[in-house]
C-alpha cells in the first residue's frame, strides 16, 4: 500500500513541530527523495560529503560538509570516488513554518528570508568545494537545494572565476583574493529579496520539482552506473 497525502503532510509536520534539531530535518528530506528513487540504483544519498578546500594541498585541512550529497558512485579506483547530481543544506524551521503554511505565503517573511539568505552563502561555499574536487557530474556548475524545515528552493552554482574560487563567504581565507573578498562581503551585507520559488515537500509541486531535478542529470548518472554493472 504506496503512502497515503496525510503520511506526506504527518511527515512533513516532524519538521516543524517542536523546532526539532536540524537531523530531523535531513531525516525528513530523505524520506521524500527516496520516494523518487527508482530504479534503485538512480542515485546514492550521500550524508556529510567531506570536500576539501584545497584539494591539491594536502597540509590544509580545511573542508566544506554539506549535510547530504545526492550523486552516483564511480568505478572502484576512480577520483572522484563520487559524481555530484546535487547538494543540500539544511537548517532548522521557523516559527512562521509552524503549521505548514502555503510556501508562496512565507516568500516575502522576513525571518525566512534572513535564514535563506544565510544559506545561500553558506551552500555557495560547499559548491566552490565541490567545484575544487571535480565532484559535479556537469562540471563547473553544479544544483544546490536551500532546505528549511520542510520548506526548499534550488540555487545554481558556478560556473565561478579563479578569483571567487579563493573566497569563503563568512570564513577568512589570508589567501583569498582580496577585491572578491569586499565584493562578496558586499553582497552577504545586502538585504535579501523576496525568495524566487519555494516548496513545501509534501506538496505535489515539490515532488515535480525534485523529479525535474533529477531528471537534469539522469543521462550522465546512468552512464555512470552502466559501467558499475
Amino acid at each position: 500500500m504506496p503512502p497515503t497525502p496525510a503520511y506526506w503532510r504527518n511527515v512533513a509536520l516532524k519538521a516543524v513541530v517542536g523546532t526539532p534539531r536540524e537531523d530531523i530535518v535531513y531525516a525528513v528530506f530523505t524520506q521524500f527523495l527516496t520516494a523518487h528513487k527508482d530504479p534503485q540504483e538512480r542515485f546514492v544519498i550521500y550524508p556529510q560529503l567531506s570536500l576539501k578546500w584545497k584539494p591539491d594541498d594536502p597540509q590544509d585541512k580545511r573542508s566544506e560538509v554539506p549535510d547530504v550529497g545526492v550523486g552516483n558512485f564511480t568505478l572502484p579506483g576512480t577520483v572522484p570516488t563520487f559524481m555530484l547530481r546535487f547538494g543540500v543544506e539544511a537548517k532548522r524551521a521557523v516559527q512562521a513554518m509552524r503549521l505548514l503554511p502555503h510556501a508562496q505565503s512565507l516568500r516575502e517573511d522576513r525571518e525566512v528570508l534572513l535564514t535563506f539568505h544565510r544559506l545561500f552563502y553558506q551552500a555557495k561555499n560547499q559548491a566552490k568545494a565541490a567545484i575544487k574536487n571535480q565532484y559535479p557530474i556537469n562540471g563547473n556548475t553544479v544544483d544546490w537545494i536551500l532546505l528549511v524545515g520542510p520548506y526548499w528552493r534550488v540555487c545554481t552554482f558556478g560556473p565561478f572565476s579563479e578569483a571567487e574560487l579563493t573566497v569563503r563567504g563568512h570564513k577568512h581565507t589570508e589567501s583569498a583574493d582580496f577585491i572578491e573578498t569586499l565584493e562578496e562581503q558586499a553582497r552577504m551585507a545586502t538585504p535579501p529579496l523576496a525568495l524566487p520559488n519555494l516548496f513545501l515537500l509534501s506538496t505535489a509541486e515539490s515532488r515535480d520539482r525534485l523529479q525535474a531535478l533529477l531528471v537534469l542529470t539522469d543521462p550522465a548518472a546512468a552512464a555512470l552506473n552502466n559501467q558499475l554493472m
